[in-house]
């Protein structure tokens, strides 16, 4: 084997050795260069923080009150002041290349760490502290103090919902007051788990972690790096140690505080204002006498509304009850369901409220249920028909079976035909000239729907109300029919009474009117009836006032026959009295030929009327009149028209004072017609018999006592 001589190993050696320490001095080169530019912005950076802090601390000083200054510049110094911490753990490694800057000769670094550490406390721990009474004063409503403490006297609020628009519900988890409990809760979970970590940091350095979540929940960034330096800082002194517990004291009171506001608002809106309780108060207001038989009918518009209002009610209690989930109203203590228990448990288990506060939660919802379960008894208890049931085989509450046909027939009711409001384009049409024809035809159609619904929805309804029901539906289907059938029989009639009446388009009206007036007899509306007769039987009164004007107008009916005051004993023909030259037989029968003309035109009225015309006192008189032109016409004895003929020739034309007693009691008049001519002449005889006696009375009364006899009925 052959070796290097001594020689040739000892040039391989120093080739080597030198080219070694080349490389060693070009790494040294490249080092001192990125050293350089290393160590030029780490000094740049070192100096602009020292700066920033000298500059923050000469602001601070020169504010006498730290609430003077806005709380976000201490945010931003808080975040500037960790990020600084951090960064001056980063890579050195460049150092070694320059001893200069190596820690024996250069303390830079660990003066601007013991800078750092003084100012951690007032900027960040500070900081932090305050805007963890900021959260809390915010969550619970109780203002902060100028320190940044909450007020020890403050009041607090409890927690508005989110959404506070009320709907009908019996499940606690569906109710804003619980949404806002739950919600509450889960923010003071936060703050508790922030506070948890504040305190941790506090008085043990606790772990970077518990920091990264402390600023992200109090200054909302997510701080990079592992925060170790900045977690070591946050430890404070002994003598500061009672501050974090009265914090945390504080704290504690305040978040109960708010917490009893807002279960006692869940549980008040839960059981003391319970939605099927409202439902069932609004129920029973609003029914109050509707459903009475004895109770005084009040106008169809406000029964309807009163209909509605219940029918309503019954669909939110129908809604309500279907939902389900209001078995805990039967229970013997108060268990709302998983959510509601979920709350509990993270009440007992957040430290800032705790176990204490759950046994007091549940001894106020204790008390409130027991109170609830009595009022529940009252209202849907045993004692008659409950209108809320137990549903066995749906393990809920729901409508009883009176109820639920309440409901159902109302339903029924609320969208008959016959219910609906007249729209104006119908009445309008009426108005302006609708036929009668059409009317009637209408009102067959209400009829039959009215028909339908007694025989098809009445049943629906409890017994109680069935009656009532059908009375209502009866009157106001016969008014609708009244109504419809009136004002086209108003439109069709002439305005005049001058204006020539049809009488086969009349008769054809009187037609339909009696038809109509069967058909509301069997609506339960016999009176709209008559009234739609009376109506038709107006126009015809109205028209036989004409006539009977007509009828005053004859030599029989002047005037001067009704009182012959004007008559002084002198000569008296009664006929000329009376309005007529002519003798008497002349005039009686002239008479006679005028009222036939008069009764022709009566009669053919009264022929258009229905058959409640014939009773009117106005047709009576016509009647009458008829029935004494016939037995005139017949020569009957005891006409009317012949009496007044041998009355007015028995009296003669020379009638005076002297023997107008003597003519006058040997002419009374017979009784027993009552028609127009008889009533004239008993009328016309009083008279001069009145006026015969005064006329006696005063020329005895000039002549002396006499023994004069006086006419008949004078005495």
């Amino acid at each position: 084997m052959n070796f290097p001589s001594p020689a040739r190993a000892g040039a391989f050696l120093r080739r080597h050795a030198y080219d070694f320490a080349r490389g060693l001095l070009v790494v040294w080169a490249l080092g001192l260069c990125v050293a350089a530019v290393q160590l030029g912005s780490w000094r740049q950076e070192l100096t602009r923080t020292l700066m920033q802090l000298n500059a923050d601390a000469q602001f601070r000083a020169r504010v006498q009150r730290r609430e003077a200054v806005d709380p976000e510049w201490y945010r931003r110094k808080a975040l500037s002041l960790l990020s600084a911490t951090e960064r001056m753990r980063r890579d050195t490694a460049w150092k070694l290349f320059m001893p200069g800057s190596w820690q024996v000769f250069d303390d830079l670094e660990e003066q601007l760490r013991e800078r750092i550490a003084r100012e951690f406390g007032d900027i960040v721990v500070e900081t932090i502290r305050r805007e963890l009474y900021a959260r809390a004063s915010a969550l619970t409503g109780v203002p902060q103090a100028p320190g940044g403490d909450l007020q020890i006297d403050g009041e607090c609020q409890s927690p508005s919902p989110a959404n506070p628009e009320r709907k009908l519900t019996a499940a606690a988890e569906d109710l804003p007051e619980f949404v806002a409990v739950a919600d509450y809760v889960r923010q003071v979970e936060q703050l508790d788990a922030a506070v948890q970590a504040f305190l941790s940091l506090q008085y043990a350095a606790g772990q970077p972690q518990q920091l990264r979540q402390l600023v992200a929940y109090t200054l909302h960034t997510e701080l990079p790096g592992d925060l170790a330096r900045s977690a070591v800082l946050f430890h404070g002194p002994e003598e500061v140690s009672l501050q974090p517990a009265l914090m945390q004291a504080r704290l504690q009171w305040a978040t109960r505080c708010s917490l009893a506001k807002a279960m006692t608002a869940l549980h008040s809106r839960l059981l003391n204002t319970n939605d099927l309780f409202a439902l069932e108060q609004g129920l029973v207001a609003r029914s109050a006498g509707l459903f009475d038989a004895t109770a005084r009918p009040v106008a169809f518009d406000r029964t309807v509304e009163r209909y509605r209002a219940v029918q309503a009610l019954l669909d939110d209690q129908e809604a309500l009850l279907t939902k389900g989930r209001n078995d805990w109203m039967r229970s013997g203590t108060l268990q709302l369901g998983p959510a509601y228990q979920q709350v509990l448990q993270k009440i007992a288990a957040t430290r800032l409220l705790g176990p204490e506060v759950l046994r007091q939660v549940e001894g106020q919802s204790g008390a409130a249920f027991a109170e609830f379960r009595r009022q529940f008894q009252a209202a849907f208890g045993s004692q008659g028909e409950p209108g809320i049931v137990w549903l066995e085989k749906e393990q809920r509450f729901g409508l009883s079976p009176d109820r639920a046909g309440l409901r159902v027939g109302l339903a029924a009711l609320l969208k008959a035909p016959f219910m609906a409001e007249e729209g104006p384009h119908n009445a309008a049409r009426v108005r302006t000239g609708g036929s009668l024809v059409l009317a009637t035809d209408e009102a067959r159609t209400l009829a039959d729907a009215r028909v339908r619904f007694l025989s098809d929805h009445l049943a629906t309804f409890p017994a109680y109300a069935q009656p009532v029901v059908g009375r209502v539906v009866d009157a106001r289907v016969s008014e609708l029919i009244y109504q419809k059938a009136y004002r086209s029989l108003k439109a069709g009639l002439p305005a005049d009474t001058q204006e020539p009446l049809d009488p086969v388009s009349f008769r054809q009206q009187r037609d339909q009117v009696v038809a109509l007036q069967a058909l509301l007899r069997e609506t339960g509306g016999p009176g709209f009836g008559d009234r739609l007769a009376a109506t038709v039987d107006g126009e015809l009164l109205r028209r036989l006032a004409v006539i009977q004007e007509d009828l005053r107008q004859q030599p029989l009916q002047d005037a001067r026959g009704s009182d012959f005051g004007w008559w002084q004993g002198e000569g008296l023909a009664l006929s000329q009295a009376l309005g007529s030259a002519e003798p008497p037989p002349v005039m009686v029968s002239r008479l006679a030929t005028r009222l036939d003309l008069l009764s022709q035109q009566a009669r053919a009225m009264i022929a258009l009327g229905t058959p409640a015309l014939v009773g009117d006192p106005a047709v009576q008189r016509w009647l009458r009149l008829q029935a004494e032109l016939e037995r005139y016409h017949a020569r009957g004895a005891d006409s009317s028209l012949l009496r007044l003929e041998r009355y007015l020739v028995a009296l003669g034309p020379d009638l005076r004072r002297e023997n107008c007693a003597e003519r006058l009691a040997a002419q009374v008049p017979a009784t027993g017609n009552e028609d127009e001519v008889a009533q004239r002449l008993l009328q016309i005889h009083g008279a001069l018999v009145s006026r015969c006696t005064e006329l006696r009375v005063q020329a005895a009364s000039v002549a002396g006592p006499s023994t004069g006899t006086l006419p008949a009925g004078a005495q």
